[in-house]
């Protein structure tokens, strides 16, 4: 009586990816081994995707393990969640011996892509009720089209203050930051506002999480009086050139004759002198008419690297 011919198993083993973004050119390093040892390098693997496309794999070159690992190019699909790929091998002869056809499913999740905001050229400060306006940009991570896409400024109770489409061009020097500039108007408060920028991206093709960004702006009383700032050296009294004034929100930086011009609203201020180099204290400044203020800075002198070897 002759014995049954012996029959081995096949065994498909696939390392799944914890998760992939949509649309996504992923690979996925796959083993087919038997347990008794035999190579099984030859054999070919069929995968069909989610959408039940089926293709052949061609089988892995080399190895010497019986089981050497084969990269297998796939491409997610663009709808968000959980997929399954199918990885089967037919039954076949190897080394004289029949093995048994096997199948495994390889779960995969995906998900939307990110997006990330841009903010800038925000005038400060803006008085009360004055129109400005401000740039803004979203840039998708894997550098997806966002032309045309809605983009808007909301308040801190999330009512929309201006909204536009994305332009049709990156920023100059950037690959994928589409951008638009946003017409708002100042509150008729003054003081410091946060506001936010939201971009909602439910309308690409490829799924997006939208995005938020935050960013403040400081809005003030309209000017009234014209405040005359003029900084001098205080040994000398020659004008210092570039010095940086600020009163609050309020800024400039003196020209050459050590002048600085700013025009203010009523109020009581703290003037700040700075420059590189100078030092000088705060001066409280009262305005209810046009003023001319002088500040005396004092030099500060060079720090000597190796003073604590001069001693």
């Amino acid at each position: 009586m002759t014995a049954p011919a012996a029959t081995h198993a096949t065994v498909i083993e696939a390392s799944e990816p914890a998760e992939v973004a949509v649309g996504a050119d992923f690979v996925l390093p796959v083993r087919v081994s038997c347990p008794a040892g035999c190579d099984l390098s030859g054999i070919a693997i069929e995968v069909t995707a989610p959408d039940g496309a089926a293709a052949t794999i061609a089988p892995s070159v080399g190895g010497t393990d019986g089981a050497p690992a084969r990269d297998i190019a796939l491409k997610a699909p663009l709808a968000v969640g959980d997929h399954i790929w199918r990885l089967a091998c037919a039954a076949h002869q190897a080394g004289g011996v029949h093995h048994e056809a096997s199948a495994v499913p390889v779960a995969v999740r995906t998900r939307p892509h990110e997006t990330s905001l841009a903010v800038w050229a925000i005038p400060s400060p803006v008085a009360t009720g004055q129109p400005f306006a401000i740039k803004v940009g979203a840039k998708s991570t894997t550098g997806c089209d966002l032309r045309g896409m809605r983009i808007a400024v909301c308040d801190e109770a999330g009512e929309v203050l201006a909204g536009g489409a994305l332009g049709d061009t990156p920023w100059p020097g950037t690959s994928a930051l589409y951008w638009t500039e946003l017409a708002l108007t100042a509150p008729a408060e003054a003081g410091m506002f946060t506001w936010s920028v939201r971009f909602d991206a439910a309308e690409l093709e490829v799924p997006h999480h939208g995005a938020s960004s935050r960013f403040s702006i400081a809005i003030v009383s309209p000017p009234e009086h014209r405040l005359t700032v003029k900084v001098v050296e205080q040994a000398t009294a020659s004008p210092i050139e570039n010095a940086q004034v600020r009163l609050g929100a309020y800024r400039a930086a003196t020209g050459d004759s050590g002048i600085a011009e700013l025009m203010m609203p009523k109020g009581s201020f703290d003037l700040d002198v700075w420059k590189s180099g100078y030092e000088a204290p705060t001066t409280t400044v009262a305005i209810d008419a046009d003023v001319t203020i002088e500040v005396a800075v004092a030099a500060v002198p060079e720090e000597t690297p190796d003073a604590a070897w001069q001693m």
